[in-house]
C-alpha cells in the first residue's frame, strides 16, 4: 500500500479544513430552510416512487382513445426526470443510520440533498404539476374501469341537463355485497323535491343516504351505478353524514354540523344541489332542532335544491309540508329488530331503542 508523505498531508490539511469550515458555516446558515425542505420531502419520497412507476407503465402502453392517448403523451419523459431524485431520496432515508451518519455530517449530505431537491423542483416545477395531474387522472380512470369490469350488473346512468332530479331503480350501496343488499326506488325532483326519512335504529336510513350520494358521485365521474337504472341531473352533492367533533380545534359535533350545513347553503347559490343530511341537528333540543332544520330545508328548497334528511325525531316530519314527502324505514313484524331495509311511505309507526337496550342487557 502506498502511503502519502506527511508533507503532502500537511499541504492538504489547510484547504481541507477551510472547505470543511465553509461547509459547516453554510450548513448552519441554511439550517432552517434545509430542515423545512427535508421535512417536506420525506413523506412524499415513497409517493414519488409510486408515481414514477405508474408513469413509466403509462408511457410504455399504447391507447386508441383520445383521452388515454393524451395522458400517454403527457407521461413521456417523466420517468427519466423523476429518476434523478432516486439518489437524493436514498440519502434522505439513510443519512441518520449508523453506517452513513458520520459521513453525512462530514460531507453535509443533508444540506446537499436539500439544495439538490430545491434545484430539481425549480427545473421541473411545471412538469411535475402536469405529471401529478396525469397520474392521478389515470389512476382514477383505472379504478373506475376496474369497478365497471368487476360489477357488470351495474347500470350506466343517464345524465340530463334539463331539470334538477335524481332517480334510481333498485339502488344499492356499492360497497356491500349485491346479494346482501336490498335495493330501493329513489325519485327526487320529479314528484318529490325532498324526503324526510324517519325510522328506527339500524333500519338503513344512513345507508340509503350514502347510497344516493355515492351513486351521484360515481355517475358524474363517468362510472356505472349500483342500480337497475339511474337518471340524474348535473348536481353538486352536499352531505352531512358521520360528522365528528374536533377536540384540538375546540369544535363540538353540533358546531361541525352547522359549518357543514353552511357550506351546503353557500354551494346552493352556485349550482343545483342534492343535499343528504343524516340526523339533522341531533345535538340540540327538540324545539330548536325543528325550527333550525325547517329553516335550513326551506332555504335550500327556495334555491332549487333537492335531497333528503333522516331523523329519529318524528316531530321533524312536519318539515315535509314545504313540498316534501314523508317516508320511513322500519321493521316488518312484531320483532323491532326484524328489519327489511325497504323504503315505505309515511311516518314511521315505531321505535326500537328499548329493544336494543334490552338486547344489550339494560333492564328497561
Amino acid at each position: 500500500m502506498l502511503v502519502a508523505p506527511s508533507a503532502l498531508w500537511t499541504l492538504l490539511w489547510a484547504p481541507i479544513c477551510t472547505i470543511a469550515a465553509v461547509q459547516a458555516l453554510l450548513s448552519v446558515f441554511l439550517l432552517r430552510s434545509v430542515r423545512a425542505t427535508l421535512a417536506a420531502a420525506r413523506p412524499v419520497a415513497n409517493e414519488i416512487a409510486v408515481m414514477r412507476e405508474g408513469l413509466a407503465m403509462l408511457a410504455a402502453l399504447e391507447f386508441s382513445t383520445p383521452k388515454l392517448s393524451s395522458l400517454h403523451q403527457q407521461s413521456q419523459g417523466a420517468n427519466r426526470s423523476l429518476a434523478e431524485l432516486d439518489p437524493w431520496f436514498m440519502i434522505l432515508r439513510e443519512r441518520n443510520k449508523d453506517w452513513l451518519y458520520q459521513l453525512s455530517l462530514w460531507f453535509a449530505l443533508g444540506t446537499q440533498t436539500a439544495l439538490a431537491l430545491d434545484a430539481w423542483r425549480a427545473r421541473h416545477k411545471t412538469a411535475l404539476l402536469l405529471w401529478l395531474d396525469t397520474w392521478s387522472e389515470f389512476a382514477a380512470l383505472s379504478a373506475l374501469a376496474c369497478d365497471a369490469h368487476e360489477n357488470p350488473e351495474d347500470c350506466w346512468p343517464e345524465i340530463s341537463a334539463s331539470q334538477v332530479f335524481f332517480e334510481a331503480a333498485e339502488l344499492r350501496h356499492p360497497l356491500m355485497l349485491h346479494e346482501a343488499c336490498l335495493g330501493n326506488e329513489v325519485s327526487l325532483g320529479s314528484n318529490h323535491q325532498f324526503w324526510v326519512i324517519s325510522g328506527s335504529n339500524m333500519s338503513g336510513k344512513s345507508t340509503l343516504l350514502r347510497s344516493i350520494g355515492l351513486a351521484a358521485v360515481l355517475a358524474l365521474a363517468g362510472a356505472p351505478v349500483r342500480a337497475k337504472s339511474a337518471r340524474l341531473a348535473v348536481l353538486n352533492v352536499c352531505a352531512s353524514i358521520s360528522i365528528n367533533d374536533a377536540l384540538q380545534k375546540g369544535r363540538s359535533r353540533f358546531l361541525a354540523e352547522v359549518q357543514r350545513l353552511r357550506m351546503t347553503l353557500e354551494a346552493s347559490l352556485q349550482q343545483p344541489v342534492i343535499f343528504l343530511i343524516d340526523e339533522i341537528f341531533s345535538g340540540t333540543n327538540s324545539k330548536d332542532r325543528l325550527l333550525a332544520a325547517d329553516a335550513v330545508v326551506r332555504t335550500l328548497l327556495q334555491r332549487g335544491a333537492i335531497g333528503a334528511i333522516s331523523t329519529h325525531d318524528i316531530a321533524l316530519a312536519s318539515i315535509a309540508d314545504h313540498g316534501g314527502t314523508n317516508v320511513h324505514m322500519a321493521s316488518i313484524g312484531r320483532d323491532p329488530l326484524d328489519l327489511d331495509y325497504r323504503l315505505k311511505p309515511g311516518i314511521t309507526p315505531e321505535t326500537n331503542a328499548i329493544a336494543i337496550a334490552r338486547m344489550a342487557g339494560v333492564p328497561v
